[in-house]
């Protein structure tokens, strides 16, 4: 498929049809193609030991991390198709737990994917970590079904309830030599 033009919308066939001519990783928003760029090697490198660390304990589970995985945030033909840097899904079920690591400019991570994500009832967590200074936040449905965080961290460890795990983020950052103060 060809480029399309600035401003035209695609149907969701178009967008899967572009992405298979290709190169790069892209998501499907609003009818047009977003071009995510390269991550920062910082970005990639937490991403990686992320999914290292949580692949770890969810060893013998039916659990499985995927690594930049196309989630569709919606039911209908136009709904976004997000691609988040680490997502847990358990018996081939939707996500239980969404990681997104935040660029320098951190995007709509806080914005339009949150609201996005809040929306999806069939996922727990969000976690955001930043690939350029000391944070994380996560996000968690919580039993009447709304979605909200209880404070930011930026050292400690933090519980990810949806899969039974302690991150502990000074080794996380350190370990993925993304080491920020």
């Amino acid at each position: 498929m060809r480029d399309p033009k600035p401003g035209s919308t695609l149907t969701y066939a178009e967008f899967v049809a572009y992405t298979e001519t290709h190169d790069g990783r892209f998501e499907y928003v609003d009818g047009r193609v977003v071009d995510m760029g390269i991550p920062s090697d910082a970005h990639q490198d937490l991403a990686f030991e992320l999914a290292k660390r949580i692949d770890a304990h969810l060893a013998g589970s039916p659990c499985r991390v995927r690594l930049a995985s196309a989630i569709r945030t919606g039911k209908q033909e136009k709904s976004p198709q997000r691609c988040p840097d680490v997502l847990v899904v358990c018996d081939g079920k939707p996500a239980k737990l969404i990681c997104e690591i935040m660029s320098p400019n951190r995007g709509d991570d806080l914005g339009e994917k949150l609201t996005e994500y809040r929306g999806m009832p069939e996922f727990e967590e969000y976690l955001l970590i930043d690939s350029v200074k000391r944070f994380v936040r996560v996000y968690r449905r919580s039993a009447d079904g709304g979605f909200n965080y209880d404070l930011d961290l930026i050292a400690g460890s933090v519980r990810l309830h949806s899969i039974s795990y302690s991150l502990d983020i000074d080794a996380l950052y350190r370990d993925s030599g993304a080491d920020i103060a």
